[in-house]
């Protein structure tokens, strides 16, 4: 077995451990004592340019909740960025996920269609690249030839591999690069809603996620509403036009529900409808860190040294 193909294998077994799939729901209410903690607090600040797509409830300020906690950045890629994105990901959901489910294991979307993709995932940023930090190990942060990486180590332009696959690392670093470099990301997640989808209230399941979650919105706009588990009344909601970034941290992560709802009367904003439309979110999570640290998935598969 080559050194790549070996390494992409156990790209794959690890990144399934940390995955969202399995027996269990990922609706819950966690507790606090379950609710992960980051080493670091995470501190990311909406621009000005946010403000007219962001509402909070009365209750929402007067209970002392940060806004800090929902983070949009409009506008974060460009046209020319966005329609990039949405031709790779249509290219690699015909190929993976071609046809839409119309409901998930926890029955909180219908209408929609999902895969992953590790090649955009840079290898120092994923679960096995943190695992051979752990180990005190060398290993390429590329260990694909990406079309940016030639073997040479100089510019290879964007031929080899998904034609586009180097290039669209470089976009993403961008979101990456919004945090701490401590983070350890799961590859990034298409997540295709059809027109007449929807993602009904739920709280993703602190066993299976960390400390963040967000996503790249592609083609439609969408109004996502998050509210308090202990009181709907406190509540935000968040107008996702086409090229905007967004991310949930901190107390919304795990103790606010969110939701894309259907619902016409929900569909609104500054008094005129959200028309229905197709989207794509490229979604983005970290990985949660084993009790035993890093170093103790390498029992997991072995890390070839790299040359």
């Amino acid at each position: 077995m080559s050194v790549i193909s070996g390494r992409a294998q156990i790209i794959r077994r690890l990144v399934r451990q940390f995955s969202e799939s399995g027996n269990g729901s990922r609706l819950t209410r966690p507790t606090s004592s379950t609710i992960p903690q980051p080493a670091v607090p995470i501190s990311l600040k909406s621009p000005p340019s946010a403000e007219p797509f962001v509402k909070y409830s009365t209750e929402f300020i007067d209970r002392g909740h940060s806004k800090d906690d929902m983070y949009l950045y409009p506008d974060f890629i460009s046209d020319e960025e966005h329609e990039l994105l949405v031709r790779s990901c249509n290219k690699k959901l015909k190929r993976l996920a071609s046809t839409y489910e119309m409901g998930h294991f926890d029955k909180r979307i219908h209408n929609y269609r999902e895969c992953s993709v590790s090649a955009w995932l840079p290898h120092h940023r994923g679960v096995a690249g943190r695992v051979a930090q752990a180990l005190g190990r060398q290993i390429d942060p590329d260990p694909v030839d990406l079309p940016d990486r030639a073997p040479s180590g100089k510019s290879g332009g964007w031929t080899t591999v998904g034609k586009s696959d180097g290039e669209i690392r470089h976009i993403l670093d961008r979101v990456w690069d919004r945090f701490p470099p401590g983070f350890t990301w799961l590859p990034p997640h298409i997540l295709d809603l059809h027109e007449n989808g929807e993602i009904l209230p739920h709280v993703d399941n602190p066993s299976y996620s960390g400390f963040v979650v967000g996503g790249l919105c592609l083609l439609g706009p969408a109004v996502s509403t998050f509210k308090h588990v202990d009181d709907p009344s406190v509540r935000v909601d968040v107008l996702l036009p086409p090229k905007s970034l967004y991310f949930m941290t901190n107390h919304i992560r795990y103790q606010f529900t969110h939701e894309i709802t259907t619902d016409p009367s929900q569909r609104v904003w500054m008094g005129q409808p959200v028309a229905q439309a197709r989207r794509i979110s490229l979604m983005f999570r970290d990985a949660k860190e084993p009790e035993g640290g890093w170093g103790s998935l390498a029992g997991t598969a072995s890390i070839s040294q790299s040359a």
